[in-house]
């Protein structure tokens, strides 16, 4: 059974070879893509960052929730999709080996990221560049293209590249069933905070790569560094083996770190986002803790109480990917059409959700249907 829940698992369910099947990582990544909606509904409705389209008004209480409800987001989730992803990878080249791998992924990453860019994109950008004064020209079209949100797409290729280079020639080795160790979690998440902090001295908040459509480049340590503990992870059986206590000890550290860092943005909060400040190194430290310590929680939690799947399940899982790829102009313009019910951004953004996150995945599950992309998703 295929499950194609993120760009990097769009091949393979979530149990290779002779490992089990984890319907818990299937389950995961659902979840995950309806926060990307969610997240990308409450930057419409709280003007808390670029996106396709932003309401014309809002309000100071909308745009705080926003900003809260982004921050806790974009601390741990996009590093999860990567780590999760790059989980399944040495499995899926083992059983098809490079040349046929890369074909592969040619196809499954590929063609949804040529899909967005000339099409979706558009799409999404529709509105405005409808609001740009004159008639819409192929210029307007080109202004629009862009990866969007698949810039996650395009960074999975690099990092899936990285990891074939560093794999060339070596021989591979052989998996062993281990538990992760606490220490080395410690270790993982004291390196990561520092590196992340010295990071961002040079690639500050709010930097963006322009041409790669990177917004988040200044999180770069944390998805390079969840991609090759995911793809460490595989080899020896850490997903399996997690012990529970983990899932405990890192949600209690998650917690503890946020209600630190609260106290001391509540001095200053803008403090938090100067390169190389003591601050600064507090918001990277609350970040890679809140980071690994969630991550683990929600692995622990759905492991234990998501661990099963019936066929809406299955049907969500399969969708995933797709819902992904097109959720950008589907909720752009149901923003847009919602504006006729509603001026209220709480209001709306409920409404958005209720409606947004189901029809995605209707017409995701539509899309992965159609004849000529069945091979893709």
């Amino acid at each position: 059974m295929r499950t194609a829940i993120s760009a990097g698992q769009a091949d393979a369910p979530a149990g290779t070879g002779d490992k089990p099947r984890m319907i818990f990582i299937d389950n995961l990544r659902v979840w995950l893509t309806a926060l990307v909606i969610l997240h990308h509904l409450a930057i419409t409705y709280g003007r808390t960052g670029p996106w396709y389209y932003l309401v014309p008004d809002t309000t100071d209480a909308a745009t705080t929730a926003s900003f809260v409800f982004v921050l806790f987001n974009q601390a741990y989730f996009m590093g999860l999709f990567f780590g999760v992803s790059a989980y399944f990878t040495p499995g899926s080249v083992d059983r098809k080996g490079t040349r046929r791998f890369v074909k592969d992924r040619a196809i499954r990453l590929g063609v949804p990221l040529a899909l967005f860019f000339f099409v979706l994109g558009p799409i999404a950008g529709l509105p405005s560049a409808l609001a740009q004064p004159g008639p819409y020209t192929v210029g307007s079209y080109l202004s629009s293209t862009g990866f969007g949100p698949l810039w996650f797409v395009e960074l999975l290729i690099i990092f899936t590249a990285a990891y074939l280079a560093v794999r060339r020639g070596r021989p591979v080795p052989a998996p062993r069933d281990e538990n992760p160790r606490g220490t080395t979690l410690i270790i993982f998440t004291v390196l990561l905070a520092l590196a992340t902090y010295l990071y961002r001295i040079a690639v500050p908040f709010g930097t963006y790569l322009p041409y790669l459509d990177l917004p988040s480049i200044y999180e770069l340590p944390q998805y390079v560094s969840f991609f090759v503990i995911g793809a460490l992870a595989y080899r020896r059986g850490w997903l399996a083996n997690l012990p529970s206590r983990f899932g405990i000890i890192g949600g209690i550290a998650a917690a503890a770190a946020t209600v630190l860092l609260f106290t001391i943005a509540a001095q200053d909060p803008q403090a938090l986002a100067t390169p190389g400040s003591w601050r600064s190194a507090v918001y990277a430290a609350w970040e890679s803790i809140f980071a690994v310590g969630f991550s683990l929680a929600l692995l622990v939690f759905f492991r234990r109480f998501a661990n099963r799947q019936g066929r809406l399940g299955t049907e969500l899982s399969r969708s995933a990917f797709p819902a992904y790829v097109v959720h950008a102009p589907l909720i752009t313009w149901l923003a847009i059409a919602l504006r006729s019910l509603t001026t209220d951004p709480f209001l709306g953004f409920v409404l958005a959700a209720l409606i947004g996150v189901p029809l995605t995945f209707l017409a995701a599950a539509g899309l992965r249907r159609l004849p000529g992309l069945r091979r893709v998703f």
